[in-house]
């Protein structure tokens, strides 16, 4: 009798070392679970950052090769006709006295121009 409560005892004792080892198991994966969301939110801003550095080194090499897209608003054509004259005006001055004419068509091209973009 003696040792079938020994054999019982030790059962015991073996079933319960086996539940401590397995919460123990249980508390290393929740760690390992959060420290797993962590890097996964990490990750993930270290790729939006990646993104956002990719598209600066695009924006600076574009630059740099003069070949980015030109965005025009409204407000600078405003100052387009102006511009032109003042560009033609420069050009007439380089290129030496031109006819009347000239002029005349220059102040025509500048109202199409006002034209198209209004």
């Amino acid at each position: 009798m003696a040792n079938v409560v020994f054999d019982f005892q030790q059962a015991v004792f073996t079933l319960e070392s086996m539940v401590a080892k397995i919460k123990r198991q249980a508390q290393t994966i929740e760690k390992l679970i959060k420290e797993n969301e962590q890097l996964r939110q990490e990750n993930q801003q270290l790729r939006q950052e990646n993104q956002q550095w990719k598209a600066r080194i695009a924006e600076l090499e574009a630059r740099t090769k003069k070949t980015a897209p030109i965005a025009i608003c409204r407000r600078l054509l405003t100052g387009l006709q102006r511009n032109l004259l003042l560009a033609n005006r420069r050009r007439n001055s380089w290129e030496g006295s031109r006819g009347t004419e000239e002029r005349r068509s220059v102040k025509s091209s500048i109202l199409t121009t006002e034209s198209f973009t209004a």
